[in-house]
């Protein structure tokens, strides 16, 4: 995918601007100025307490993450966003009120190259079957978008490393079995061991467990300057997960706006 990708997410987020609820936990004045800009791509309606003058609509409550899954539940919004809430907290809400178990892929952009990242929450993606479900979820993600997706999987070493010691031994025969799973489910994915520079160009990127995923994530966001727009969790509802270390939330914001389109469309074909 590339930033034409990016651009098409932006366009159907602004033509359906939707009622998009964000979480907002401790907030500040500079939080709420900057959650002004969001507006180009929704209805933003601020759940929590704002802590200061605000000119955007606001539901105050002091347990801002269930609120947050109440009201997306009921229908009052068309989408939510994390915010700034506390991950752990917004997570078991999500979990509870939906009965999902929470996947999450990140999507990012770098250099005019965009692509789902995950996992990248650190208590993810432990098993073979949950990194197996999150490459199958992001492909059908992406499917819903016209986009036939490429997958790499990362594990914790090349392949002549085979014998050096057991954990890394695991993790390749771990990524080898996720991407022949993968492809006999009909996707197109690759085992492409530690060699995440080889990655460049694929739609997917699955990382070897959530520490290490949302390692790649904190180094490409806070270090090497990519853009985040949040982190959709593959469920029916539209929810976006978004890093407390971003400077403002317009990306997930669009992606959320963005996808509360494309559910809509779906659902009427």
């Amino acid at each position: 995918m590339d930033s034409k990708f990016i651009g098409s997410l932006k366009e159907r987020a602004r033509s359906r601007h939707a009622r998009i609820g964000i979480g907002i936990w401790n907030a500040d004045s500079d939080l709420i100025a900057s959650l002004q800009s969001a507006t180009e791509y929704a209805k933003l309606l601020l759940v929590g307490e704002p802590g200061c003058e605000c000119s955007l609509d606001y539901v105050a409550s002091k347990e801002p993450w269930k609120e947050l899954a109440s009201l997306l539940a009921e229908g009052e919004i068309d989408g939510a966003v994390r915010g700034n809430m506390p991950a752990g907290r917004t997570m078991l809400a999500v979990s509870e009120q939906f009965g999902v178990r929470v996947r999450r892929l990140a999507l990012l952009e770098l250099s005019g190259w965009a692509f789902l990242l995950g996992p990248v929450g650190i208590d993810e993606g432990e098993s073979v079957a949950d990194r197996l479900e999150l490459l199958r979820g992001g492909a059908g993600f992406l499917q819903g978008m016209g986009i036939a997706a490429k997958a790499a999987v990362l594990s914790g070493g090349r392949m002549e490393d085979r014998g050096r010691c057991e954990r890394v031994d695991r993790s390749l025969a771990e990524g080898e079995l996720i991407a022949i799973r993968a492809q006999e489910a009909g996707l197109e994915a690759r085992h492409k061991g530690i060699l995440i520079e080889s990655c460049r160009g694929d739609d997917i990127v699955i990382a070897p467990e959530g520490v290490s995923g949302n390692l790649i994530f904190r180094t490409l966001l806070l270090l090497c300057k990519a853009q985040s727009y949040g982190a959709p969790v593959l469920m029916d509802k539209v929810f976006v997960d978004s890093s407390r270390a971003r400077g403002g939330f317009d990306g997930p914001v669009m992606l959320a706006s963005a996808m509360a389109q494309m559910r809509e469309q779906h659902l009427t074909k």
